[in-house]
């Protein structure tokens, strides 16, 4: 959280309250917001925010459509470079077969480590470049018109979950990874809030069919909205 005059965190004033560090510890000259606000009224306020309007419907349609033009040209950029792939993927196989043979020959093994580390690691890279070129239109299954409400529903639940003083850690992990930030700004005698969120995460959570343990088909096209959406898209912006 970060104070809207300053830019300074807003962090724990009190037992109970958050206030600007930055007018704390530096004083008016610095940051004259003095405001500060309930934990339970913020967590209160944030809570609304995310279930009623941090993926609206406009919002969604957008993200389609953005969405689809980046997958699409993404989906070309990997056809192109799939020989490529193919051809650095068999030279790499043909290097941990070779190490492996001169290791049952006798070569001292930790000769070796650094290289296979760095060749297993390059192996990966392009399994996983190929496949999404087998499968470009995985992620697109997850992203429906009606994300928005599924969004909401889902946020519901996890505001219930933190209530849940049991449940209450594992609601708080999900929904922070919602946050990209909230910035609070002094509004007259009141602070008003900014919530800036994680659109991605946001995606991941409606398209996600067990909020606790997303399956790994899930969780792998998950992966690939998040990266395709950090590559441009701007996070979703309310103020409360």
């Amino acid at each position: 959280m970060t104070c809207g005059v300053c830019g300074a965190s807003y962090a724990k004033s009190g037992q109970h309250r958050f206030g600007c560090q930055g007018a704390a510890k530096k004083g008016p000259t610095w940051c004259d917001n003095r405001l500060t606000i309930r934990q339970d009224a913020l967590d209160a306020r944030v809570l609304k925010g995310l279930t009623t309007a941090m993926l609206r419907d406009d919002v969604v349609a957008a993200f389609l459509e953005e969405y689809a033009a980046e997958t699409h040209r993404l989906e070309e950029a990997s056809v192109s470079t799939r020989p490529e792939h193919e051809a650095e993927l068999s030279e790499v196989d043909q290097q941990i077969s070779h190490a492996k043979t001169a290791i049952l020959k006798g070569v001292d093994p930790s000769l070796f480590v650094d290289e296979l580390q760095r060749l297993g690691t390059r192996r990966t890279v392009l399994i996983e470049a190929l496949a999404a070129a087998e499968h470009p239109d995985a992620a697109e299954s997850l992203l429906r018109p009606d994300l928005g409400r599924i969004y909401c529903e889902k946020v519901t639940t996890l505001t219930s979950a933190y209530e849940d003083d049991a449940l209450r850690a594992q609601a708080f992990e999900r929904i922070r990874a919602l946050i990209e930030t909230v910035v609070l700004t002094p509004q007259g005698e009141d602070l008003a809030i900014e919530l800036r969120g994680e659109l991605a995460s946001m995606l991941e959570l409606s398209a996600s069919t067990d909020m606790q343990n997303a399956s790994e088909a899930v969780a792998s096209e998950a992966l690939q909205m998040k990266l395709v959406a950090g590559t441009g898209f701007e996070p979703v912006t309310f103020r409360l």
